[in-house]
């Protein structure tokens, strides 16, 4: 009976050390898992984090694209005030050089200068065309007034 005795005892001991070890490991396992669910929510703040940093420069990009739009048709605007204040004064520029090369090349190149005037005239036609509503306006009045004093003189 002491066998019998001593063998219960060895397998109840055997059972509490694998009860024991099975709690050791399911202690490290809950370990584990909770490590692993609090390193997802790092990484899922981390993403979200990424994404709102990602939104922010594309809204910035977006802000910046519109300024520069707005600064460029602003320069257009200005160089096409430019070109219609001073348009008489450049088509002289430009008619004086065409006779100039016309005459170094004894008109040999006079097609070809034609089609350059007709090109830059085209060129200047456009650029005067992107002056905004409220310069045309004020350069429609100008020229009127121009034109009455021109009259009346």
């Amino acid at each position: 009976m002491t066998q019998f005795n001593d063998e219960a005892h060895q397998t109840d001991a055997a059972k509490q050390a694998a009860a024991d070890a099975a709690a050791k490991a399911k202690a490290q396992a809950d370990a584990a898992k909770k490590a692993a669910q609090e390193k997802a929510e790092q990484l899922k703040a981390g993403t979200a984090g990424a994404q709102d940093k990602a939104k922010e420069a594309q809204d910035k990009a977006k802000e910046a694209a519109v300024k520069a739009k707005e600064a460029a048709d602003q320069a257009a605007s200005k160089a096409g005030e430019a070109v219609h204040k001073n348009r008489e004064k450049i088509d002289s520029t430009v008619e004086k050089a065409a006779q100039a090369i016309d005459a170094k090349t004894q008109g040999k190149a006079t097609n070809v200068v034609t089609k350059v005037k007709e090109i830059i005239a085209k060129a200047l036609d456009k650029t005067e065309a992107k002056r905004s509503t409220g310069a045309k306006i004020d350069n429609a009045a100008e020229d009127l007034a121009d034109k009455v004093d021109g009259t009346n003189a």
